[in-house]
């Protein structure tokens, strides 16, 4: 059972008990009629029920008691007045559940009003000064157990707040060490292999004396290639690490770069056009990035899975839209089967989303198609 359950329950219970108290006190020690005798055991538990609202269960529970003291007459000297048992307790109660809530201010109005009217109670021949000081007692008795009610309650909200801080701290704290662990491992693997197809490939022509001039044109161009990934992967790992300090790092690449790219790939036997209709100049910096990443992908996934197929790439602008398409014809001789399960379209999917563009594969006339537009 929670503990909101437990507190309606005890809730109820109060309201139930000081129900019934109140009728039979006020019918065998005060002579009160029946019928009003349940009006004013009613309307002295009603603000109970309804003390999320404590400006009238307030009211509400002062013109009751004060009705009460009004109305009945204790039946022989011995009997509290003007403050009943069964009021001083629905009066207490009152109290102490809004106080719960955190208003001290209201809390203080309303047991200043009720002090006074006590005192001014105490002119009436039937008056008792201590029920009027039980009375002031114990409603200022359940004002400061409601406030301190109110605090344990507030504390633990912090509490569980600052839990959850600290969860969330410590899950960052991993997500970072899972990234310095990760780029350690990048830095000590892929980049030594990086490191060493580049110094392999620059000295070939160097260690083998009677290579043929297309074999070493092919190993300069694989240098390159392996040397400017070397240089995106030393950026990246700066960037897993998330050093404070702000490292060297090649700039990152622009429309201006896609010549250099297609050379690259035609050079490798892959043949590109390369058409771009529109003035790239005055793109956002993070929109040549997405473009050049979207066309990058798009070619090495025609290197991978259809070879020497003739491929088109295709920029154009308009509507204050960017089009992009990579566009690869079917290839003369079907390549090898190349490894499925890679994550570069998922990658460049949620590259055009996260611009607010779209992002489609398709297949026209037996060929590929990847296609992009990226809002300006």
């Amino acid at each position: 059972m929670g503990a909101v359950t437990i507190r309606r329950l005890g809730l109820w219970v109060t309201v139930a008990a000081l129900l019934v108290l109140g009728f039979l006190d006020l019918v065998q020690h005060y002579a009160t009629h029946t019928d009003m005798a349940i009006v004013l055991a009613y309307l002295r538990v009603v603000p109970l029920v309804i003390y999320r609202w404590p400006v009238a269960a307030w009211v509400i529970e002062l013109v009751a008691v004060f009705m009460t003291a009004s109305i009945t007459i204790p039946v022989s000297s011995s009997e509290p007045w003007p403050w009943a048992v069964s009021s001083i307790g629905s009066l207490a109660a009152t109290a102490g559940l809004v106080a719960t809530l955190g208003r001290r201010t209201l809390s203080s109005v309303m047991f200043g009003i009720q002090l006074v009217v006590s005192l001014l109670l105490m002119s009436n021949e039937h008056s008792d000064w201590q029920s009027a000081a039980v009375a002031t007692a114990a409603c200022g008795l359940a004002i400061i157990i409601g406030d301190f009610v109110h605090g344990r309650r507030a504390m633990v909200v912090e509490l569980a707040e600052e839990r959850q801080v600290s969860a969330a701290e410590r899950e960052l704290r991993s997500v970072v060490e899972e990234r310095a662990r990760i780029a350690r491992e990048l830095h000590d693997v892929v980049a030594h292999h990086m490191s060493m197809i580049t110094v392999q490939a620059e000295s070939a022509r160097f260690r083998h004396q009677d290579l043929p001039e297309p074999v070493a044109t092919e190993f300069t161009e694989i240098a390159k290639v392996a040397r400017a990934s070397l240089s995106e992967l030393r950026g990246l790992l700066s960037a897993l690490r998330d050093e404070s300090e702000d490292p060297n790092r090649t700039p990152q690449p622009t429309l201006a770069d896609l010549p250099a790219l297609v050379d690259r790939i035609t050079t490798a036997g892959t043949p590109v056009t390369l058409r771009v209709e529109t003035d790239t100049e005055d793109l956002p910096q993070v929109t040549q990035l997405a473009v050049y990443r979207i066309v990058q992908e798009g070619l090495s996934n025609v290197v991978r899975h259809a070879g020497n197929a003739k491929t088109t790439v295709d920029i154009t602008r308009a509507n204050d839209t960017l089009h992009i398409e990579v566009t690869n014809e079917r290839p003369p001789v079907p390549p090898k089967p190349a490894p499925r399960g890679g994550h570069g379209l998922v990658g460049l999917r949620e590259r055009a989303t996260l611009l607010g563009g779209k992002f489609e594969v398709d297949q026209p006339a037996e060929g590929w198609r990847v296609r992009a537009e990226l809002p300006l």
